[in-house]
């Protein structure tokens, strides 16, 4: 398995060197690159954190935008967003990136099947464009925590039959605040695990990766991220023991408040629960 946080740790100073030293001391082995306000990174740059995540043993994706709106009723919007997208793609391989994780945006006005068709066209001209192999860099729509947004499971899945080059994200805090709390024990993850794994096969698989936190939610779904142990769900050890007894290797990304807190949180339960079998 892997763990590690979304985003640089904040003692790193934003020195990328430190970055990785950080990692590597905390034998932590993945790490999501942060480029939720835009991709500020330049060739010469993202050279350097690929050398250095190689270097260290460190799993690398990447986190896109978030102010990507594909579903958006207005077309600049949505070229921007695509936009957005074929840059991450570009610089992606250059970072030693294997899948770059993004929210699709909201429904845009439109009803859910209108919307999907949109983003799926627009995912489609952004793969065509790009060019990329998808045996070096995967798109991957990540689940949504709000009722209003576009991130269904369902959703997520059916991208993923439809388009060669996206692989899915499960953002378990999301689902958890998506449904009202209702995904938060061993047969809730069972079932969505088992919905992905039905639909997808190895392409799922092969590429489980999750993002992790404890959150609160309202009526409309997340509200916001919160440390892992405390008493915001979801219950994270009921999904490590159905992992384990499944065999599963999935990568577990933090995005708890204290990133790396929440790595080492999910890695400690990780430890505990194998040490009991």
């Amino acid at each position: 398995m892997y763990f590690g946080p979304s985003g640089y740790p904040a003692e790193a100073a934003g020195k990328v060197e430190e970055v990785f030293a950080i990692l590597r001391r905390l034998e932590l082995n993945a790490l999501e690159y942060a480029a939720v306000y835009g991709l500020r990174v330049n060739v010469e740059g993202a050279k350097k954190i690929g050398e250095l995540s190689r270097d260290a043993g460190v799993l690398m994706s990447m986190h896109a935008a978030y102010y990507i709106s594909l579903a958006s009723k207005d077309p600049n919007v949505r070229q921007r967003s695509k936009e957005r997208l074929l840059q991450a793609l570009k610089m992606a391989p250059l970072m030693g990136v294997k899948r770059i994780v993004f929210h699709p945006g909201s429904y845009g006005g439109l009803t859910p099947d209108e919307a999907y068709a949109t983003v799926l066209n627009a995912l489609s001209e952004v793969w065509e464009e790009a060019n990329t192999d998808p045996q070096v860099v995967l798109l991957s729509p990540e689940t949504s925590g709000k009722t209003n947004t576009f991130g269904s499971v369902e959703e997520i899945v059916r991208l993923c039959q439809d388009l060669e080059g996206c692989i899915p994200t499960i953002d378990w805090a999301h689902l958890y605040a998506r449904s009202q709390g209702k995904v938060n024990d061993r047969e809730s993850y069972r079932h969505i695990l088992q919905v992905f794994e039905d639909a997808l096969g190895d392409k799922f698989l092969k590429n489980m990766h999750f993002h992790i936190s404890g959150i609160t939610f309202g009526k409309a779904g997340e509200q916001a991220h919160r440390p892992l142990g405390k008493e915001w769900g979801p219950e994270v050890q009921p999904l490590i023991e159905l992992i384990l007894d499944n065999g599963y290797n999935p990568t577990f990304i933090s995005e708890t408040p204290d990133q790396l807190s929440g790595a080492l949180f999910m890695r400690h339960i990780t430890e505990l629960v194998k040490a009991r079998r």
